[in-house]
């Protein structure tokens, strides 16, 4: 069996999932208390991206004696898995709400997508691959670095057109005086948001790409020590 069959399965899960969610719902979020297509259309993401993460652990583990009981176990994850993350996207509905907008309300999402997606590997390497995580190797700083230059990047970009919105709150002072400073900022934030949609589902395939292969060298290395 191809011992790189797992990283193959997660680069082409991952960029459906960027892809598909970018066309289809902008962030594959599930607003609570909003049970449309697009919530819909989020749980099934979710639920087939993570399902395709647990593939390929199994994979990775060369763990299978048979494909139709891992799928199985790979549907039950990923409804278990989405399940948990509308739990977590209802809280988090609760403090983005009142912001009145809109970019900070996507970037909160979208933080809280990274951290749950990177969550999800570090549980199936843990639990289910049983490898510890826990040390630090220096062939992880490459990792590390695209990560962090990637995230950091996304953080300018939200500073960026929030700077660009009071920027335009300002100049355009009279027809924000017309509709109401609120709205105003209601209705740009919203435009910026979509213009930074694609940023945003840019930077999480890469950051989960990324993570996937830091944990499999982790691990590679680990078994190697």
């Amino acid at each position: 069996m191809d011992n790189r069959k797992d990283g193959f399965i997660v680069i082409a899960a991952t960029m459906c999932f960027g892809v598909f969610s970018k066309v289809t719902v902008r962030v594959p979020y599930m607003a609570w208390g909003y049970f449309d297509q697009f919530f819909l259309l989020s749980l099934l993401w979710w639920f087939l991206y993570t399902g395709a993460l647990y593939v390929a652990i199994r994979e990775y583990t060369q763990n299978i004696d048979s494909y139709s009981r891992v799928f199985g176990q790979a549907a039950i994850f990923g409804a278990a898995a989405t399940l948990l993350k509308t739990g977590i996207d209802a809280i988090t509905e609760m403090f983005v709400r009142q912001s009145g907008n809109t970019m900070i309300s996507i970037f909160v999402m979208e933080l809280v997508l990274l951290l749950f997606g990177c969550a999800v590997m570090v549980f199936l390497f843990y639990f289910v691959a049983k490898q510890s995580i826990s040390s630090w190797k220096p062939s992880l700083n490459l990792y590390a670095g695209i990560m962090g230059g990637t995230l950091a990047l996304y953080v300018g970009i939200v500073f960026y057109y929030l700077f660009k919105l009071d920027w335009a709150l300002e100049k355009y002072s009279g027809a924000v005086a017309e509709v109401g400073e609120e709205q105003a900022r209601l209705n740009l934030s919203t435009k910026f948001a979509r213009e930074s949609a694609g940023i945003g589902m840019v930077v999480y395939v890469i950051i989960f790409i990324t993570m996937w292969l830091a944990l499999r060298k982790n691990s590679e290395k680990r078994r190697s020590s």
